[in-house]
């Protein structure tokens, strides 16, 4: 069964975790994936062992299928950050553009209508909010106020080109900052399926291991077999950080 099946088949059940229930990984999902991969294939090989303490064997392919489903949940959520900076990038790289032809349409207009107050009433109006969302509506309704006063600007030299340039800046980057917080929106649904997949593949962990480190209490090697090497490479790092700190002092 693919991974992305087992997601599937246990969205449900993911969905159903109650916020407050859930736990979050403190390593990198990569290398839980990876420990959980390993813990499998260690309990299979020991599983008469495990058995002969009624451990459910069941369990193994719940921690099979759990994994599945937690690293496609994390792929997930990689490739949503990956195309959520993709857009931001694309944002950067364009609104800088539309800034200056922004600030630049306000004040020839404003010059150009400079003696008619009913339109730098509307000038006005259009000047109100400094969000992205807001910039972008001026765009495009400076682009239609200007056209609608062609012989005004005109009068004072300008390129009337600028208008359809703005009306089709404010379509593209509108588009972009569309992109962006349509995927802030999903952001967080993905994320909590994510948190919510490892904290059902953690209690199965958890189980997994506490008969491991029980069967195997009196055989150290094997007993090792159940608990993660990150955790026991870190606490050994730190006390070995901790030792040379105290020969200095």
């Amino acid at each position: 069964m693919s991974d992305q099946q087992n997601l599937l088949d246990h969205l449900e059940e993911i969905k159903a975790v109650l916020n407050e229930e859930m736990v979050y990984c403190d390593m990198p999902y990569l290398v839980y994936i990876n420990e959980c991969e390993g813990l499998h294939t260690r309990a299979q090989l020991d599983l008469p062992m495990l058995e002969a303490f009624n451990f459910d064997a069941t369990k193994l392919d719940r921690l099979l299928d759990l994994t599945g489903a937690l690293r496609t949940a994390q792929s997930n959520w990689e490739s949503m950050k990956t195309d959520k900076q993709k857009a931001i990038d694309a944002w950067e790289k364009e609104a800088p553009a539309m800034y200056e032809l922004h600030d630049d349409l306000i004040a020839q207009m404003s010059f150009a209508f400079r003696a008619d107050a009913s339109l730098l009433k509307k000038l006005a109006a259009i000047k109100v909010g400094d969000s992205r969302a807001d910039t972008i509506q001026d765009m495009a309704s400076l682009s239609v106020l200007g056209k609608e006063n062609k012989e005004l600007l005109t009068a004072i030299n300008f390129d009337l080109s600028q208008l359809d340039i703005a009306a089709e800046m404010a379509d593209k980057v509108g588009g972009l900052l569309g992109d962006i917080n349509g995927r802030m929106y999903f952001e967080d649904d993905i994320k909590l399926i994510r948190d919510k997949a490892f904290t059902l593949t953690k209690q199965v962990v958890d189980e997994i291991r506490s008969y491991g480190k029980f069967v195997f209490r009196k055989n150290e090697a094997k007993r090792q077999a159940y608990s993660s090497k990150y955790h026991r490479e870190r606490v050994a790092a730190y006390r070995k950080a901790k030792a040379a700190e105290a020969k200095t002092n």
